[in-house]
């Protein structure tokens, strides 16, 4: 059984008729942040709590959290249904900006780079540690370089993902986001 949280409080349960939302339709995916898609009435307890870039948003599957993400989008349609869009942790990694480097070193040490970076740009609810990297180069060593501004997503994504390959998961334990590297 499926449910939803927001902030911490139940969102969404289908066995109670008051916490009712419409639609919802969560798509994870490979290497990107994931997305989820539902409507809210005006009646629900919680209609009003829902910030843009600010509120959580859980899906559990039984108790195991299988999506964690944040509203981009709350359109309101012509009976005040709000329309929600949810985009997944990983997003977060746009949110920073990476400056012109230059970098030699291994896997673990450049992923550690653009994670503290990451972390030393945004708020303390978008920064992640770094977690198992199991991902290496066959001499354990690379070289990386940029003289432009990508955001941290898009270097994980040119520089890591698209050379080494390997997944980038994040999980969460605690209160704390782990950001793994894995083959």
């Amino acid at each position: 059984m499926y449910t939803m949280k927001l902030d911490g409080q139940l969102l969404w349960d289908p066995r109670v008729k008051t916490l009712k939302v419409s639609t919802p339709e969560l798509f994870l995916e490979v290497n990107r942040a994931g997305s989820l898609r539902f409507k809210i009435y005006p009646e629900h307890p919680l209609y009003a709590q829902i910030k843009k870039l600010k509120s959580v948003v859980e899906v559990y599957q039984g108790a195991k959290l299988i999506f964690r993400g944040r509203p981009l989008d709350d359109e309101l349609d012509t009976w005040n249904i709000k329309n929600i869009l949810c985009e997944g942790d990983m997003a977060m990694f746009n949110d920073s900006v990476v400056r012109p480097y230059e970098f030699s070193g291994t896997v673990l040490d450049y992923l550690t780079l653009l994670v503290s970076n990451h972390n030393s740009q945004v708020e303390t609810s978008k920064q992640f540690t770094l977690g198992n990297v199991t991902v290496t180069d066959s001499n354990d060593f690379i070289v990386r370089a940029s003289s432009n501004y990508p955001n941290t997503w898009q270097e994980m994504e040119s520089k890591l993902i698209s050379l080494l390959g390997g997944y980038l998961v994040i999980r969460r334990v605690g209160n704390i986001n782990y950001l793994d590297y894995l083959e």
